[in-house]
């Protein structure tokens, strides 16, 4: 019994040494996912709590104007938690899939003004 134990924390050791040495990028992409799970969380919030102010700015195209605040909001959080400099397309990102339903125009004129 105790030779099957040995041999089962063995293979795993092996496996996760293996993984590791394969992936060498694996904290990095840690840091990647909890940035963008991080991103999508903030962004569903704001999607579930101001579900008024997303529909009208669903229906005239003007997402950002209309939450402006709120998002703003949770990018300074997004960037206090998250510091990594290569990251803020996760938040980005989240705005167009979750918020805009995959549509980046739903956001408005005014977003993309602040892009540039």
């Amino acid at each position: 019994m105790l030779f099957q134990v040995g041999i089962v924390v063995s293979i795993i050791v092996v496996a996760l040494a293996i993984y590791f040495l394969l992936n060498r990028n694996g904290r990095q992409n840690l840091l990647d996912k909890d940035a963008e799970r991080f991103a999508r969380l903030l962004i569903t919030e704001i999607k579930l709590v101001e579900t008024y102010k997303v529909q009208r700015g669903l229906k005239n195209s003007n997402l950002y104007d209309s939450l402006r605040d709120e998002i703003e909001e949770a990018r300074k959080k997004y960037r206090k938690r998250i510091r990594a400099n290569n990251s803020e397309h996760y938040f980005e990102d989240a705005l167009v899939e979750v918020l805009a339903d995959g549509d980046k125009s739903k956001l408005g004129f005014k977003y993309n003004q602040t892009l540039k």
